[in-house]
């Protein structure tokens, strides 16, 4: 009897232990196989990130290509596409971050769709602004071509208006000797000189003197040539009268004045003039200087001119 019980318990305990390790065995296939689709999904979910990742380094890669295939010797458009490629950089870091930090695959496809179009804005800019250099460097070699013209025909002007300058000149020159020449052929010379002092007493007579104290006057007398060349009528005579100190005698105020010597284009100064009436023939003729200062004693030298040429000179003492 207690070996009849016995065998039941034993059935009994058995039967749980079976059933317990069948449960058992369900739950570790249920685990499994939960864990194994689990493990399937995020294979599926890595190997998606990987395709999009690797499409966005193609896509950037071909993008930066592309614009380092616009670059040029501009310098304003190699700085619009230093300044894309900064930008497409950017892109693609917050692109990146989306795939494999957030797990924002959505996120990443669209902001990858942006990347794509912001290509394909950049590369239409850079093509537009291309095609403007391109009409400005042909403007700018047209007006090139234009100045380059320009400045051969003002050489060409330039070149004209030198000779023209120098023919001027030597024209000028050789008027300026023909001048010179018709004026030395019409000074009037003269071939004697006298110089006398003289004192005027109170009722005005002049009387002859030597002293240099008394004198009030200083006459200058001379004959001059016949000159053929020049025409008659009045001629104007410069008297130069030089101290035995070696400046001249003058007075403004007197009549002195300055005149160019033609001979050397020096300027002279004189102490008076006159006008004399010649007639082509010698002539005899005087020019008074009325003293303003007290002469000094000495040895006076005494110069004419005539048509801006010295004509004759001479030497007179005072006492």
């Amino acid at each position: 009897m207690n070996n009849t019980k016995s065998k039941q318990n034993f059935t009994t305990i058995a039967v749980v232990i079976i059933i317990l390790l069948l449960l058992l065995n369900g739950y570790q296939w249920y685990s499994n196989n939960t864990l194994s689709k689990s493990n399937e999904v995020k294979q599926s979910e890595v190997i998606e990130l990987q395709k999009l990742n690797a499409e966005l380094d193609q896509d950037y890669q071909s993008a930066v290509e592309s614009l380092e295939e616009l670059r040029g010797d501009n310098q304003e458009l190699n700085s619009l596409i230093d300044a894309q490629k900064a930008e497409l950089t950017t892109q693609k870091n917050k692109i990146n971050d989306l795939i494999w930090s957030k797990k924002e695959l959505d996120k990443a496809k669209v902001e990858l769709k942006n990347l794509n179009s912001s290509v394909t804005k950049y590369m239409a800019e850079i093509k537009e602004l291309k095609e403007k250099n391109q009409i400005l460097t042909d403007e700018n070699f047209q007006l090139a071509t234009k100045v380059d013209e320009v400045s051969r025909t003002n050489e060409e002007i330039l070149t004209a208006k030198a000779a023209l300058s120098k023919e001027k000149e030597e024209l000028s020159k050789s008027n300026q000797n023909l001048g010179s020449k018709v004026d030395m052929a019409n000074a009037i010379k003269v071939n004697f000189i006298e110089v006398k002092g003289y004192e005027s007493n109170k009722k005005g007579k002049l009387s002859e003197t030597s002293r240099a104290k008394n004198v009030n006057v200083l006459r200058v007398c001379f004959i001059t040539e016949t000159n053929m060349v020049t025409s008659s009528g009045q001629k104007r005579f410069y008297v130069r009268i030089i101290k035995p100190t070696g400046e001249t005698v003058a007075m403004d105020d007197s009549g002195s004045g300055v005149l160019t010597n033609k001979l050397d284009n020096t300027q002279v100064r004189y102490t008076t003039a006159g006008d004399i009436t010649y007639n082509n023939e010698d002539t005899n003729a005087c020019i008074d200087w009325n003293v303003t200062d007290a002469l000094v004693k000495g040895n006076y030298q005494i110069e004419l001119y005539n048509n801006g040429f010295p004509v004759g000179k001479g030497t007179f003492k005072l006492k």
